[in-house]
Order: C-alpha cells, then sequence, then structure tokens
C-alpha cells in the first residue's frame, strides 16, 4: 500500500508485505548505533514501525501474529520484545524562522518522551518534570537520568527532514543549527552520553542525506 506506515495495519489489514524482516536480524549484527539514508518513499517508515513492534515490551502478545507467517518470526533473535522503544520523528516542523524550528523541535521531543513515559506506565510526577525543563536537551537529559536500570530502543524516522528544507532555504541558519553550539549538535550529544551510561543501548535513524549527520 502506497503511504502506509504503520507496519501493524500492512499485516492485519489484508495488504501484500514484501518480507524484509531478514534484514532485522543482519542489523543486530551491524552495530548498535545505525543510520539509513535512502531517497524518500524507499520505505523506511514502514520499516522503522516493524521495529518498534519487533522489540518493543508491550507488543510481545502481538508477535506471533505480527511475525508468524514472516521470517523473522520463524528465526527470532534474543532480542525480540526486549525494549522499552522511545520512537521520534522529525518531519512537519515548520522552518519559517530558528525561533520557530527551536519551538517545533523541543516541542517534538517533549510528546515522544510524555508518550512514552505514559505508555510505559511511569508516574505523572516523572512526566510533569519533563515539561519544566526549558529545551529539549535538558528533557532529554532529565528523561535518560529516570531510565538509569531501563533498556532502551531509540528509533528515530525522518531526522534530516526539517533541516534539508532549511539547507534549501537559508545556508546560515543551517551552520548555525548543525554548529558546535547547536541545538540539533546538542541534541545528539546528549544520546551519546546515554550510550555511554548504559541508558540507551541501541539507536536506529533514518533519513535522506548524510549532510546533517556529517
Amino acid at each position: 500500500p502506497y503511504g502506509e506506515s504503520n507496519f501493524k495495519k500492512v499485516i492485519t489489514q489484508g495488504y501484500q508485505y514484501v518480507d524484509k524482516t531478514q534484514y532485522i536480524a543482519q542489523l543486530e549484527q551491524e552495530g548498535k548505533y545505525l543510520f539509513l539514508l535512502r531517497p524518500r518513499r524507499f520505505g523506511k517508515s514502514l520499516l522503522i514501525s516493524a521495529l518498534e513492534y519487533y522489540y518493543d515490551q508491550q507488543h510481545a502478545d502481538d508477535f506471533e501474529t505480527l511475525f508468524g507467517g514472516l521470517y523473522i518470526g520463524q528465526n527470532p533473535t534474543p532480542l525480540k520484545n526486549s525494549y522499552q522503544v522511545l520512537l521520534m520523528e522529525f518531519s512537519g516542523i515548520a522552518t519559517t524562522s530558528a525561533e520557530d524550528i527551536y519551538r517545533a523541535f523541543d516541542t517534538k521531543v517533549e510528546l515522544a518522551l510524555q508518550t512514552f513515559l505514559t505508555r510505559y506506565g511511569y508516574s505523572q510526577s516523572v512526566i510533569d518534570r519533563v515539561s519544566s525543563y526549558k529545551s529539549a536537551c535538558e528533557k532529554m537529559e532529565y528523561f535518560f537520568s529516570e531510565m538509569i536500570g531501563q533498556n532502551v530502543l531509540l528509533l528515530i524516522d525522518e531526522y534530516d527532514h526539517f533541516a534539508n528544507a532549511i539547507l534549501a532555504e537559508d545556508l546560515a541558519l543551517f551552520q548555525r543549527i548543525v554548529a558546535k553550539d547547536g541545538f540539533f549538535r546538542s541534541f545528539f550529544e546528549v544520546l551519546k552520553a546515554a550510550t555511554h551510561r548504559g541508558v540507551l543501548d541501541r539507536v536506529f535513524v533514518t533519513g535522506v542525506t548524510p549532510l546533517m549527520r556529517d
């Protein structure tokens, strides 16, 4: 189905699905922190959705329904349904000004964290505390401090969507965002610190170009 990126819908609503789940095992072997850069409409978002359902602890009861007829269902890895999964996507961020970009990015991060904390039954005080911090980096740092002892998988879809739009319009603003003190670079530095502490076990990121990564 063109444009359908929800893996569960594709599997359970009678759509035809080309089984690519053998790549899940291969990705596990490739490394813990991976970027997949491919053209638009390549199926990256559907892959992200499949990874979420495969690794999420809360979808363990759905494993046979979703994956039983697929390669990975018949050849599961030890990591299946073993993570709390934090899902983020950075499409739809307004790029009219630096202030709008920062505000929209901060909102995306906050909503993703709140959704995660609610799904996994964390206290309301922890959820409220996330909102009390001013920047996305501060929110993430607090979040990871609460995750000590947990096993978290981070999935990021469209990591460079808004940056590509900025690059086409304002090179100086693009450089400001990804510079040493830019908020997007700082965001990934927080993720790096979380991997060092053992809180963030795996990261899988999709996008279109390597410019932001570089």
